[in-house]
């Protein structure tokens, strides 16, 4: 299944001498949307993460820079938001990448 994914940047700037949150849209692209390999999944229910996603996405600059920064972004597809904890490029093919997410709750 195919789908078009946002990915977010979220920064904090100071505003009026308070630290605050600032959402930005940072990268959009589409992407196939997978489901966790058996092994993954098993182990992924063991430590309580029931609504994890995978995107297969190409691989660019903006790809690779959220993968060296992890915790700056997060994924937003059909409505909802997904946390990005792994980030990794595709053993059989450098031009892909997978974005493994959970759902925020």
């Amino acid at each position: 299944m195919t789908g078009r994914i946002q990915v977010v940047r979220k920064t904090t700037e100071v505003i009026d001498g308070r630290r605050q949150q600032v959402s930005s849209p940072f990268y959009e692209c589409w992407c196939e949307v997978q489901d966790l390999a058996t092994s993954e999944k098993y182990s992924a229910l063991q430590t309580g993460l029931e609504n994890t996603i995978v995107f297969k996405v190409r691989n660019c600059v903006k790809v690779e820079e959220i993968r060296l920064n992890l915790k700056e972004f997060y994924a937003e597809y059909k409505g909802t938001e997904f946390k990005i904890y792994n980030a990794s490029p595709m053993v059989t093919d450098n031009r892909r990448v997978l974005l493994k997410c959970r759902a925020c709750a």
